[in-house]
């Protein structure tokens, strides 16, 4: 350069700016993670590919060598890491010229789909742990590093779900409801959700695929699936190993949900449980979801065994944490769906009589537990249990804050035994006021997705109605139309089962969390929960969606749908109020 061009430069001064005229050799980790990353969207492809670095051709025998040196790489990429944006703009990919072109586009089988999102999950999983993404204390509970303070993703997932499990009843009953209402917050909760990068989203994201496919099919499943496809990119980049798999579950049309889900809990289960111990809470989660989602198909037998294992495995850790007590009443639900089912509904009812009496259960689990029991006295015939059972539920729900999944299923089956017993005007106001109740959960939603509400956290997945929280009437049997109808005198009790109140214990712990909202600009979740859903204050009727095979029970014809468990157990967070 001096001799031929008279150009004087120290070594420090072409060190410095061989790199900037994309002369230097040397790979760094950015680049090759960024490599590494578009050859597994490109493979995915089926395509060729060639890769440069600052226009200069990479020979991928490079590649290899650098990352067999250096192994962590590929955890990083697993767990989800990303290159910086300047790395991303100077890495590049294209098809080898000469490269055979495909003469049409060939989508891969559902089975390559499967084991595509299966593989996606492994390595996310994996990724996360070996990266120490995820925490985990051995038989107590999983966090991500990446949560700013308390992780609050379950307790919002929670709030979605409970949405759509409301707007299932709803259809099911042939209300009209303001849909977007209630969809539009769930929304924007799910930003924050995936923002968080939490293992309880990973494990609530086969939950959601089957809970969808079950009731909402061919509308709010295929809604979730491209919002979600299109959220996490931006969130979370669209290199992230998250976008990457909801991506492929939106452009699979998949046949059938239920079977994807119960291949990526064969997974999950056995790996969550031997990394996180079976008193996890997230194991436990895991486990509700499950039997939740194959009891439908399998009947109560066979997962009365499977969760049997499994709770015997958790009680034997010596923990006593009080998502082990919800298994158990699991268990007990299970058991007694047993019993009816081999035509023994006397013993079933003692089965959950016998758990309230050796359980020191939870205002929210009684609740359930006499939800369970008011379906079990119906099919009986004895319509006057089932009515003391139902209100006996009600009124523990209503005035404990309890999931307002479970006061809206007590106050659906209570309506709907009224109506059968031809008080229709008690009925009725009950009606009203559980449209009231819906209203004001879709307000309470709102106002949790646009302010932190420390001080106001109270109830996260219930709801508490501002005109009428506490309604007298309901307590003192004021419905309406007087005292003159077969239950006018007032509130029928539930009949007694020896047991004293319940005294401590742990509720659902909604009371102290409140979601942050999280503005993610240029994505609004309005625009992808259209008006043609189904439209505000449009009424829908019952036939436009299966009834959840687990959950209620078309008995009396017409919009007269007996809301009530029909076979399921009784956990907390999932059997009763889906």
């Amino acid at each position: 350069m001096e001799r031929d061009y008279r150009f004087v430069a120290t070594v420090k001064m072409y060190k410095s700016r061989i790199w900037k005229w994309g002369l230097d050799k040397k790979l760094k980790g950015d680049e090759v993670l960024a490599i590494l990353l578009l050859k597994r969207d490109r493979d995915a492809l089926n395509k060729p590919s060639e890769f440069r670095i600052r226009g200069q051709l990479v020979d991928f025998d490079n590649i290899k060598r650098y990352v067999k040196r250096n192994p962590s790489l590929l955890a990083k990429m697993r767990a989800g890491h990303v290159p910086n944006i300047q790395t991303t703009r100077e890495v590049t990919c294209r098809t080898p010229a000469g490269s055979p072109e495909p003469t049409s586009l060939v989508l891969p089988s559902e089975a390559q789909s499967v084991d595509e999102v299966l593989r996606l999950f492994r390595d996310y999983v994996d990724g996360s742990f070996s990266s120490g993404s995820w925490h985990c204390e051995y038989d107590f509970d999983c966090i991500s590093r990446e949560a700013d303070g308390e992780d609050r993703s379950n307790d919002l997932f929670e709030r979605v779900l409970a949405s759509f499990a409301l707007i299932n009843r709803c259809m099911i009953k042939g209300d009209k409801i303001d849909i977007n209402s209630i969809l539009g917050p769930c929304f924007e909760s799910l930003k924050e959700i995936v923002a968080a990068e939490s293992p309880e989203f990973v494990a609530r994201t086969v939950c959601l695929l089957w809970y969808l496919e079950r009731h909402h099919k061919h509308d709010l499943l295929r809604l979730v699936l491209d919002y979600l496809a299109g959220l996490i990119p931006i969130v979370l980049g669209q290199h992230h190993i998250l976008a990457l798999i909801w991506r492929r579950l939106s452009v699979s049309r998949f046949s059938d949900y239920h079977d994807l889900s119960v291949r990526l809990y064969s997974f999950l289960l056995p790996e969550m449980e031997e990394r996180a111990g079976p008193a996890n809470f997230l194991t436990h989660l895991l486990y509700s979801d499950y039997i939740d989602c194959v009891l439908s198909r399998q009947g109560p037998e066979e997962c009365e065994a499977t969760l049997g294992r499994y709770l015997d495995r958790a009680e034997a850790s010596g923990k006593q944490h009080p998502w082990i007590d919800e298994l158990a009443l699991s268990y007990a639900g299970l058991l007694a769906a047993c019993k009816e089912n081999q035509g023994r509904p006397d013993e079933a009812v003692e089965v959950l009589t016998n758990h309230l009496n050796a359980y020191d259960v939870t205002d929210e689990q009684e609740a359930a537990l006499h939800v369970e029991l008011g379906g079990k006295y119906y099919r009986m015939g004895n319509v006057s249990a089932a009515i003391g059972s139902f209100q006996t539920a009600a009124r523990i729900a209503l005035t404990s804050g309890a999931d307002e999944r479970l006061s809206m299923t007590a106050l659906t089956n209570l309506e709907s035994m009224l109506e059968l017993t031809g008080e229709l005007a008690r009925a009725e106001r009950i009606h009203h006021y559980r449209r009231d109740r819906l209203a004001g959960f879709a307000r309470k939603s709102a106002s949790i997705t646009r302010e932190n509400f420390p001080s106001d956290a109270a109830g996260f997945a219930g709801v508490a109605v501002e005109e009428e929280a506490y309604p007298e009437w309901l307590w003192l049997g004021e419905l309406g139309g007087g005292g003159d109808g077969l239950h006018g005198a007032g509130w029928i009790e539930a009949p007694g089962v020896g047991y004293s109140d319940p005294k401590g214990g742990m509720t659902m712990g909604y009371e102290s969390v409140v979601p942050v909202p999280v503005p993610w600009a240029g994505y609004s979740p309005h625009a992808a929960a259209p008006e043609m859903l189904l439209g505000g204050g449009l009424s829908l009727p019952g036939e436009m969606v299966g009834l959840p095979a687990h959950d209620m029970e078309p008995m009396m014809g017409g919009h007269q749908v007996l809301d009530v468990p029909r076979s399921s157990a009784l956990d907390n967070s999932t059997f009763v109020y889906r």
